[in-house]
């Protein structure tokens, strides 16, 4: 399930924009995994499953506190899925000792469980946000481990299971490649004047890039997602639990994957693999670059200009992608491609009328952001846009 979100401002990120609950639980989890690997390497027993396990409670001690709600739900699954091990064990092994093992350990389960936990504290800033170095470094392990985990069993296993390990792989590696986008990094993109052909006239302004390495990062994690729900259709087999179980489910998933990855692959890569996106801020209008398409949007046309996302549901998972969102007072008023304007109903419905991605931006999200607010609001200042003033205005942040 997907819906549109308004908000005048973001959650913070990082440990302090966590309610003590959670971060008391994240604590436990980690320390939980520590507690493991040290007590089976004091006994010499220490395997590769006591390492994944302490691995996978550090991870998700990790996205608890930096991989906002989806690092909540992540968390809130392996802690439930610890108490209800412990309790397994218990009822076969009843005792004391145990007893306590376990309410120690089932504790983090509470404490994800309570109200508070889920209610993130604002932040004061109003400017939209591309992710966190915990949510890269979360994305940055997972896919690292899953892709050499997929290609240990392309190589060592045996029939369908060598297609399933690879698609795994190329699903993973995916999530391996966008990791960066997430990285709250400095970006170095330049403001420039540029003039540009829109139609029969040209417009001059203030161009905003967007990254051209970013966009081919993206374009490459799209192919490999489309190459992976392929998989998904072929080696069906391999991917159910029981010999005798439906493969069609797999196969379907696969199919709307693939078909979706495909299709936007395509025309993704059909508009210039990102070299020449960009966004110019005119006197008049703002024009979005994408390639050769152009969508030109009047000044008089904007109602307001706010920070939005996408929010996609998955599994009771939120998963979120932020917008600078443009919502129209006259839809009519403004010049875009067959296919663009056929999609402005969806958009509307989804997040706004027209809506800039931010991960792949060559310069920091927040001044397009307020850019787009400053000049909407001052019509008297948008002449400068065409002259050194507003390139000066906007490389100095004087937008408030």
């Amino acid at each position: 399930m997907v819906e549109r979100s308004a908000r005048p401002a973001l959650p913070a990120g990082g440990w302090r924009s966590r309610p003590g609950v959670v971060r008391v639980a994240a604590a436990l989890l980690g320390l939980f995994g520590l507690l493991l690997v040290l007590i089976e390497a004091d006994q010499d027993d220490l395997d590769t499953a006591e390492m994944v396990t302490a691995l996978v409670l550090v991870a998700a001690a990790v996205a608890l506190i930096w991989a906002g709600r989806l690092g909540y739900w992540i968390g809130l699954v392996v802690a439930a899925l610890v108490a209800m091990l412990l309790l397994v064990v218990l009822a076969r092994r009843p005792g004391v000792a145990g007893a306590v093992v376990t309410a120690v350990c089932a504790l983090p389960l509470v404490l994800l469980a309570v109200p508070a936990a889920r209610r993130p504290r604002p932040a004061t800033r109003p400017a939209p946000s591309a992710g966190g170095w915990g949510e890269f470094a979360f994305m940055l392990v997972i896919g690292g481990l899953f892709t050499l985990g997929g290609l240990a069993l392309a190589l060592t296993g045996r029939g369908a299971e060598r297609g399933a390990g690879a698609a795994i792989a190329l699903f993973f590696l995916a999530c391996l490649l966008t990791a960066p986008l997430f990285a709250p990094g400095r970006r170095r993109g330049q403001l420039r004047l540029e003039t540009l052909r829109v139609g029969d006239r040209h417009e001059r302004g203030v161009v905003v890039p967007y990254s051209g390495l970013r966009q081919g990062v993206l374009l490459v994690a799209i192919a490999c997602l489309a190459l992976a729900m392929l998989g998904f259709v072929v080696f069906a087999d391999a991917f159910a639990d029981d010999p005798g179980e439906s493969v069609w489910p797999v196969r379907l998933v696969g199919v709307v994957g693939a078909v979706f990855f495909g299709v936007g692959g395509f025309m993704f890569a059909r508009r210039g693999w990102g070299r020449r996106w960009r966004v110019l801020l005119t006197p008049s209008a703002v024009v979005i670059a994408m390639g050769r398409a152009r969508t030109v949007v009047p000044w008089a046309a904007i109602q307001q200009v706010r920070t939005t996302e996408v929010m996609t549901y998955a599994r009771g998972a939120r998963i979120s992608e932020p917008l600078v969102g443009i919502d129209l007072s006259d839809p009519q008023a403004i010049q875009t491609g067959p296919l663009e304007r056929l999609l402005l109903p969806l958009n509307r419905r989804l997040a706004a009328d027209i809506t800039l991605p931010i991960r792949t931006l060559d310069i920091d999200p927040s001044l397009l952001y307020e850019a787009l607010r400053y000049y909407h609001q001052h019509p008297q200042a948008r002449a400068e846009l065409a002259t050194p003033a507003g390139l000066a205005r906007m490389r100095d942040g004087q937008l408030t």
